[in-house]
């Protein structure tokens, strides 16, 4: 007879490997993983019925703990998937009664605690994203991370915030997700992430008990945003607008942003940010499935067998539990959604600027965006290239709609601009 798959868990404390220490005494290993924008934890468990856990063997709160939980025999005997659950401040300890236990709450947070509890006050001035997560990560000693696109910042304000919340928000307003894992700051773009290929399969069948629990919903669901951002000659507002569909096109749900941006790439990025952020939570799965070790935070996973709830989703936070009773994991997941781009296109020029200076024959430099089929509200329309084109058609010709007041066709393959655009929209 063959060995049965079972899970156990390991543990080091400050660089010694407490197999021996704890294999009398280990109740229960809970292991937190998220995606994004809190600390992963671990939460040990173990019985003190001899009080020696607070006396002789009390531990000390900063102690490093690095975590490991093995699945053996996981896909076939002598296969074992072994998970580094990474690496964890001890940051609160407890005690308790009836029966006799203790309780080791670990964050994946730096040594020194004022990482998240000093808070700080700090004009950054010419800054990006990447730039402010290298010197805080600089500041605590931690390895930075990044990938996906930076962004530049021409001043942000850091007001009473703790470096960690700082940092969080930031990466929220811009569209990336963060968190810190085995001693690092890890930044990456959700949306590349999204893209990947899938780690697992998910069926009815995987959730155990048939515990689980699908929502879908419409409030907080967008096709698009507009948002206004400050000209940086006169300060003039400019109002622009990003979607993945026309603005006033049947069925398109327009996100109305009230903060200013302070430049055109900083208004597209956070429009672009708040948009998929508010559509993650369209559609949303939840629940108990049968421990797999590939199903972690920041991955894909394939859903199927479950009708309308099939699909590809992301997993937001994995918590998987080991005990003598034996394991459990619970996922929250939410749908892959179509995502809005972050790349910034170019400044829209006022209007003030462009109707009095071009005329129908001049050649033209097309910024990027949308083209339309006809010039009237609510005409269906594309994305096409930036490059050069010809100005066909302008807002005196007959039957002109206005929404969309010049007509551009393109002049090389750099384009393929070919119909009614918007005001601004070339130089």
């Amino acid at each position: 007879m063959g060995d049965p798959r079972r899970v156990s868990a390991g543990f080091r404390f400050n660089g010694k490997n407490m197999k021996e220490e704890l294999k009398d005494y280990l109740t229960s290993v809970t292991y937190t993983d998220v995606a994004s924008g809190s600390s992963d934890q671990l939460d040990i468990t173990i019985q003190n019925i001899e009080m020696d856990w607070l006396n002789r063997k009390y531990p000390v709160k900063g102690d490093r703990v690095d975590g490991t939980i093995t699945f053996r025999n996981w896909e076939k005997e002598g296969r074992d998937k072994r998970l580094s659950c990474g690496i964890f401040v001890l940051d609160n300890i407890k005690y308790s009664g009836g029966p006799l236990a203790a309780q080791f709450g670990c964050l994946a947070i730096p040594a020194n605690g004022s990482f998240q509890t000093r808070e700080r006050t700090k004009t950054w001035k010419e800054v990006t994203v990447h730039g402010i997560a290298k010197e805080i990560a600089g500041k605590y000693g931690l390895q930075l991370n990044c990938s996906g696109p930076d962004v530049k910042i021409n001043s942000i304000e850091q007001s009473q915030k703790t470096d960690s919340a700082f940092l969080y928000e930031i990466c929220n307003t811009y569209g990336m997700s963060m968190k810190v894992y085995n001693n690092a700051i890890v930044i990456y773009d959700q949306t590349s992430q999204e893209k990947k290929s899938s780690s697992a399969e998910l069926t009815r069948e995987s959730f155990v008990d048939d515990n689980w629990e699908y929502e879908d919903a419409l409030v907080g669901i967008y096709t698009g945003a507009r948002i206004s951002y400050k000209s940086g000659n006169d300060s003039e507002e400019i109002s622009v607008y990003v979607g993945m569909k026309a603005e006033n096109a049947a069925g398109s749900r327009v996100l109305k942003i009230d903060e200013t941006a302070d430049s055109v790439s900083d208004a597209y990025h956070k429009a672009a940010a708040k948009v998929n952020r508010s559509n993650e939570s369209a559609t949303k799965l939840s629940g108990e499935i049968w421990p797999n070790p590939k199903i972690c935070a920041g991955a894909t996973v394939r859903v199927k067998g479950m009708g309308k709830a099939n699909g590809k989703y992301f997993v937001e936070k994995s918590t998987i539990e080991v005990s003598g009773s034996g394991t459990k994991q619970n996922v929250e997941m939410h749908r892959c959604q179509r995502r809005l781009s972050y790349a910034p296109k170019a400044a829209p020029i006022p209007a003030s600027q462009t109707s009095r200076n071009y005329k129908t024959g001049d050649i033209v430099n097309f910024s990027g965006g949308m083209h339309y089929v006809s010039s009237h509200p609510g005409a269906k329309g594309q994305s096409a290239k930036a490059g050069p084109a010809k100005i066909t058609l302008g807002p005196d010709s007959a039957g002109n709609g206005k929404a969309h007041p010049w007509h551009l066709v393109h002049t090389d393959n750099t384009s393929n601009v070919y119909g009614w655009v918007d005001e601004g929209s070339f130089s």
